[in-house]
């Protein structure tokens, strides 16, 4: 397997930072969607690294605002997300949590996923 074009923390954020709107306390729109389908194109991985992104990287760490009555709604900021995320090697996604988090982040991803171009 090639070594990933994001192996930094500063390389990761525009992946990390699209990828934590699935996590707000909001509902997400049409225009977020085509945002995140930008940044996973313009990341350089492929989408299955993309996705491995999501769950390894941020779900972890993120997932916890969707339990929260008060969720963080209006975004981190990106010293918080550097401080938080860390950049791991490919693997399988890992989807790990509660089942509604896990199939929410699901559908998120299948409709950013669908806004993209192919072959990424």
């Amino acid at each position: 397997m090639r070594k990933s074009v994001l192996a930094t923390p500063n390389d990761r954020l525009p992946l990390w930072r699209a990828f934590s709107e699935f996590f707000l306390d909001t509902e997400i729109q049409d225009h977020t969607y085509l945002y995140i389908a930008k940044e996973i194109q313009n990341s350089g991985l492929t989408f299955d690294e993309a996705q491995s992104v999501l769950w390894n990287e941020v779900f972890p760490v993120l997932s916890g605002n969707l339990h929260s009555i008060a969720g963080v709604w209006d975004g981190w900021p990106d010293d918080w997300l550097l401080q938080r995320l860390r950049p791991e090697p490919y693997e399988p996604p890992r989807k790990i949590g509660s089942k509604a988090i896990v199939q929410e982040i699901e559908q998120c991803w299948d409709r950013a996923a669908a806004k993209a171009e192919p072959h990424v």
